[in-house]
């Protein structure tokens, strides 16, 4: 091996060379770098003039477009080793709303999506999503969408308007904004560790000329819009607007005509303007881990999602708002989707005031799953915590109840060529917390009492105690009841479940395992016992072979135990039964003597499984399968029956079905006329000139009549030879048709 020795003098001269030949730095100072893969990275000032090699940081993740979309998102991941190369690119996240679940808050929260949907439905379209972290650390997540019209104006990245919302656009959140530049604000007076109450004339830049009264506002004052600072009439995007604003003042411990006339608790967005500089000036001395505004964006509310969540959690780049993102060093340039001019003001030098006060665009999706993660104290420290969600810091509502449980809310909107496009955001402070996010076309006004009822009500149980999900839209209700008095428990929206509802709609597992012991509706015959205490069923007394009676009159029937007593004081003297013929043992028992109980209670949903695929009102609703004539009503909800096919033309309106689906005939059979599609009619058997559609049942009716088509098959593999048929005499062609071969389809569902 060569060895090759420098003299100490030319080593002076060859440091002297590098002093002067390249461009000096400081002893241990760290420059950010990134890899050609993008992964980052930091190098360190060695001996005052050379930057060391760059030391990237494992683990650290960029992002990237998945090769495959998931559930319709195609956001990705890609994790960067030690030497700066970067993995494959992974889904960061599914959009499948089941997928981190588990089977009790995913009823919850579906619970409360449904009937957030019968509230709104009828009234516009919504982009909904109801999110709550697990004990298991997973986000639960369930998202509903009926799409609706925007402008171009509300809607991310967008230059025309939008005829139809799905759950993937971002739509501006307008001042829901607030709710994270105060969330932004909270996080940064807990690290420096600076008290809401103290004046913000500390922490004003000097670049700015504040009036009278401006310095001895404090933070809190500023987050309550409690300033005494009027609303200025101006656009709160102009910057010339923010300074005179600013520099007008407002003494409000000597209160001048003007801020007397304004009031000293007016709502005002321009504080949250001033807010957003506040946090950029006082955030230039914080470590890396809070904030860079020197290299990168800088809107606050956009620097807390970029640092905590957007990489794990967000759909992907359309996520960020035109606030977030700017190359310039000025923490207010204008968005790289901004015009090149904006009220004069040129992209890239001068300062977008607005961004702190709204603007910001999300899906509910991610809005939603945003706040679950800062309530859950995984973003910030408890302290910052508290100031957002216990003294309502950036929100509109806070220390308020719903039926027992307190929340804090925001909401935000603008009007725009005669309609409202509005966002909202509700954070349950239920265990775990439960967090509500529409953006929606519907006014705030309404859309706040609408969100509060159907919260009330997916309390479920009519006492105000919490329910016990135990199965698909089943819940325990608690309490020590007559049976004669079990429908007391349950809420407006639900009944007590039949015996066969628990059979049926039971989770399997723990999940559905009772905490309580319930009463089950049973009918008109008594559900009575057969065998002994260890072998024994749930039966009726009139099956065959019979059950034998409880006693009591009928009111003390077998009923569901969790075990030989409960907290509320019920018993049960056999547990561990089965139901009728099966095999399975789902904890029926009972039953001579055990007189109170709470309640199974099931919800009143329009079609059995839950989710109604359409709706015409309230008033019809299509319920998608795949089911024989004769199994049509299975598909209906409790007091719910199959529409006939006069309800099916007097309710329809001008909407078109989506499934295949059932109607009922009655006595009648429900055949055809005509030649083919299109030149057809559904028509009562028999008539003059109506055929049969065949494959007749005991009474002589067909089993395969005449449907409401969709087209010639639906996604559930139901099938329509013929489609656009008419009703009867009508002149105009009403979905009908079908039938000969056609055995299956979903049912049309109206309210008994």
């Amino acid at each position: 091996m060569k060895r090759w020795y420098i003299g100490l003098g030319a080593f002076a001269t060859l440091l002297s060379f590098h002093l002067d030949a390249r461009a000096t730095c400081t002893e241990g100072m760290k420059q950010d770098c990134i890899s050609a893969s993008g992964c980052p990275g930091e190098k360190e000032c060695i001996l005052g003039f050379d930057w060391g090699t760059c030391e990237y940081i494992p683990g650290a993740k960029i992002s990237c477009t998945a090769p495959t979309a998931t559930c319709g998102n195609t956001a990705g991941t890609r994790t960067c080793d030690e030497y700066g190369n970067a993995g494959a690119c992974t889904a960061t996240q599914s959009f499948c709303n089941t997928n981190d679940c588990d089977a009790v808050n995913y009823a919850e929260l579906s619970s409360l999506a449904n009937r957030i949907e019968d509230h709104f439905n009828p009234y516009g379209g919504t982009q909904l999503a109801v999110v709550r972290k697990q004990s298991n650390g997973q986000l639960c997540t369930v998202t509903r969408n009926h799409g609706f019209a925007v402008s171009a104006w509300d809607v991310y990245n967008h230059s025309t308007a939008i005829s139809t919302m799905t759950y993937d656009i971002p739509m501006n959140i307008w001042s829901v904004s607030k709710a994270l530049t105060g969330a932004r604000m909270a996080e940064v007076l807990a690290a420096l560790q600076i008290s809401p109450q103290a004046a913000i004339g500390p922490y004003i830049p000097s670049w700015l000329s504040p009036g009278p009264g401006v310095e001895k506002i404090t933070f809190e004052e500023l987050l309550e819009h409690k300033s005494g600072m009027p609303q200025p009439a101006g656009d709160c995007n102009v910057p010339s607007v923010f300074h005179d604003w600013l520099e007008e003042g407002c003494e409000i411990h000597f209160i001048t005509q003007e801020c007397l006339n304004n009031g000293t608790d007016e709502y005002n967005s321009m504080t949250y303007v001033l807010l957003q500089v506040l946090i950029a000036n006082m955030t230039t001395n914080l470590s890396q881990e809070m904030t860079n505004y020197g290299k990168s964006d800088a809107w606050t509310a956009g620097k807390l999602l970029d640092l905590h969540v957007r990489g794990s959690y967000f759909m992907g780049e359309a996520a960020y708002s035109g606030c977030t993102h700017t190359l310039s060093h000025s923490p207010f340039a204008y968005p790289p989707n901004a015009t090149s001019t904006t009220a004069g003001y040129q992209y890239g030098t001068d300062f977008n005031t607005g961004c702190g006060t709204g603007g910001f665009a999300l899906t509910a999706y991610d809005l939603a799953k945003t706040f679950s993660l800062l309530y859950a104290g995984d973003i910030m420290q408890q302290e910052a915590v508290d100031m957002v969600f216990d003294s309502g810091y950036g929100m509109d509502w806070a220390g308020t109840t719903i039926g027992g449980t307190p929340f804090v809310m925001k909401g935000g909107g603008f009007e725009t060529s005669g309609t409202e496009q509005q966002s909202i955001l509700f954070v349950f402070k239920d265990h775990p917390g439960t967090v509500v996010v529409q953006n929606t076309n519907i006014h705030s006004d309404d859309n706040v009492g609408m969100l509060v009822n159907a919260w009330d009500e997916a309390r479920l149980c009519d006492n105000g105690v919490p329910a016990e999900a135990l199965g698909n839209q089943m819940w325990g209700c608690p309490g020590s009841e007559s049976y004669a008095n079990k429908a007391t428990l349950c809420g407006s929206e639900t009944h007590v479940c039949t015996p066969a509802e628990w059979e049926a709609r039971r989770f399997s597992g723990a999940a559905g395992t009772p905490d309580h012991i319930y009463w089950t509706d049973y009918g008109s015959t008594e559900l009575g016992y057969s065998g002994s205490s260890s072998n024994c069923s749930a039966r009726y007394v009139n099956a065959s072979p019979a059950g034998t009676t409880c006693g009591s009159s009928g009111n003390a029937p077998m009923r569901i135990c969790s075990g030989t007593s409960d907290a509320e004081g019920n018993a049960c003297n056999w547990t561990g039964c089965k139901y009728e013929s099966s095999t399975n043992t789902n904890y029926w028992g009972g039953c001579l003597g055990n007189t109170t109980a709470g309640a199974l209670c099931c919800a009143n949903r329009p079609c059995a499984d839950g989710t109604a695929e359409q709706s015409w009102g309230t008033n019809m609703y299509g319920c998608a399968g795949s089911v024989s004539y004769a199994n049509r009503e299975s598909l209906c909800g409790h007091r719910m029956h199959v529409c006939t096919a006069e309800e099916w033309n007097a309710k329809r309106a001008s909407t078109a079905p989506t499934h295949i689906y059932w109607t009922d005939n009655g006595a009648s059979d429900l055949g055809f006329s005509g030649s083919g599609s299109n030149n057809c009619a559904a028509k009562a058997y028999p008539s003059t000139g109506t055929t049969s559609c065949g494959t007749l049942d005991s009474n002589g009716d067909s089993t395969r009549p005449m449907r409401v088509c969709s087209g010639t098959s639906d996604a559930e593999g139901n099938t329509c030879t013929w489609t656009g048929c008419k009703y009867e005499s009508e002149t105009a062609a009403n979905y009908l048709g079908g039938c000969v071969g056609n055995a299956n389809a979903g049912a049309l569902c109206c309210p008994d």
